[in-house]
């Protein structure tokens, strides 16, 4: 994430605490970058130097408008102006980061060889949740070439509960003693 991406989302979070409206701001700012994600094409224009800047900013109105929470609009409206509308996506990380660390929320992402099933989820966000002090959010992400097991990443952080990485962990202990 670059400088730009953290100040830019800090000073949106910070914004949308004193007024009151973080979810509707996240809402607004998920879905620009989820726009400019599938329309790259879009993108390129709203950014082309070669048009007047009060065109891109009215392309920027009808394509968003209402639709978005005003401090969004206006983000993204000063990010066009630098033409730097490609860091939507790491203000939108910024300003979730900030979020969930504010409700004590933790993303986890859980990839195992098959979909976990809703009892395991439940059990996994529990213990998680035990040893984390935080409210789980988690995503199963399926990597069907693991053998067996789970790994868990969350904060920076990967344990490795898979088979595979059972077994390097035992040749390592192995080839150390």
């Amino acid at each position: 994430m670059t400088a730009a991406e953290k100040q830019y989302g800090d000073a949106l979070y910070a914004l949308a605490v004193e007024e009151h409206c973080e979810d509707e701001v996240l809402d607004g700012l998920t879905a620009a970058a989820k726009a400019f994600a599938e329309n790259p094409a879009y993108l390129r224009l709203v950014q082309d130097p070669a048009l007047p800047k009060e065109e891109r900013l009215g392309l920027l109105d009808e394509a968003f408008g209402e639709s978005v929470h005003v401090y969004v609009g206006n983000l993204l409206k000063i990010l066009c102006g630098k033409s730097a509308l490609g860091l939507t996506k790491g203000c939108l990380e910024e300003y979730r980061a900030r979020l969930y660390e504010a409700r004590g929320i933790l993303p986890v992402q859980a990839v195992s060889a098959v979909k976990l099933t809703a009892p395991q989820q439940k059990k996994l966000k529990e213990q998680l949740s035990a040893k984390t002090g935080k409210t789980i959010l988690l995503e199963n992400v399926i990597d069907p070439t693991l053998l067996g097991g789970i790994k868990l990443r969350y904060e920076g952080k990967e344990l490795d509960g898979t088979a595979a990485g059972r077994l390097a962990a035992m040749r390592r202990a192995l080839t150390e003693a």
